[in-house]
């Protein structure tokens, strides 16, 4: 069980937002969430302030479990629970730290009073600010094989190029067998790159990592294209920067 404040952290003379984050999904990358809101947070005028944040820590294989099923309602249950248990201690906004398990962001704004900050607005806003018209989006196959994800793009008004079935059955191995077990291979990060600039060579202007874990892999210091990272998104929209 949490240990939850009776309510959220005061600064002198506001009330404080605290980020509430449905972690764990994988631990990996809800590690890659902590450390970039305190990073992104960083104030040379106040170099002891920290965000506010209250993480509740999945149990992946228990999601896992239901993803291969595509048991969608059980994952949605599972995260509603969690989203209304970080209302209850006290998050003032809530943020769930995987893009597949967006799937279930009905669900999850059904159960809280309080804001989902979504990956996919996260993702748009970057782009439309690098002013891109399409995306080449990797994912995992669930992401990719449903259009919970691509179509809240297009219906944005940004074309979505995706993988063949072998490069999406290619990234789903990637984050599996290797990410969600913090494998991270240069091998790997070879492939990412080349399925990215073949979904580029099919029209994909901009290359969305619609994955949280891809972030070990690939980052704009590193990147040989023009990318928009959902976790480095995710965290700016989280913090209101």
């Amino acid at each position: 069980m949490l240990a939850c404040p009776m309510r959220p952290l005061m600064s002198p003379k506001t009330e404080r937002k605290c980020i509430g984050l449905i972690g764990g999904l994988s631990w990996e990358s809800t590690n890659v969430y902590y450390q970039l809101l305190n990073q992104f947070s960083k104030n040379p005028h106040d170099a002891w302030r920290q965000p506010h944040v209250i993480i509740d820590s999945l149990d992946f294989a228990e999601i896992v479990y239901h993803q291969q099923r595509e048991d969608w309602a059980a994952t949605g249950e599972i995260l509603a629970i969690s989203a209304a248990r970080l209302e209850s201690c006290g998050a003032t906004v809530i943020g769930i730290a995987a893009n597949t398990m967006h799937i279930n962001a009905p669900e999850v704004t059904r159960s809280i009073s309080v804001p989902l900050i979504d990956i996919r607005d996260s993702i748009l806003r970057a782009v439309k600010a690098k002013g891109a018209q399409s995306v080449s989006l990797l994912g995992t196959k669930y992401l990719l094989q449903a259009d919970f994800y691509s179509s809240y793009i297009e219906l944005a008004g940004v074309r979505v190029i995706k993988p063949t079935n072998a490069e999406t059955d290619e990234l789903q191995r990637i984050i599996f067998d290797e990410l969600t077990q913090g494998i991270v291979l240069a091998s790997s990060r070879e492939r990412l790159i080349d399925i990215a600039q073949k979904c580029q060579s099919r029209g994909g202007e901009i290359v969305a990592l619609a994955c949280t874990e891809f972030e070990l892999l690939l980052n704009e210091g590193n990147s040989p294209f023009p990318l928009v990272d959902s976790t480095t998104e995710h965290v700016h929209d989280l913090l209101g920067l």
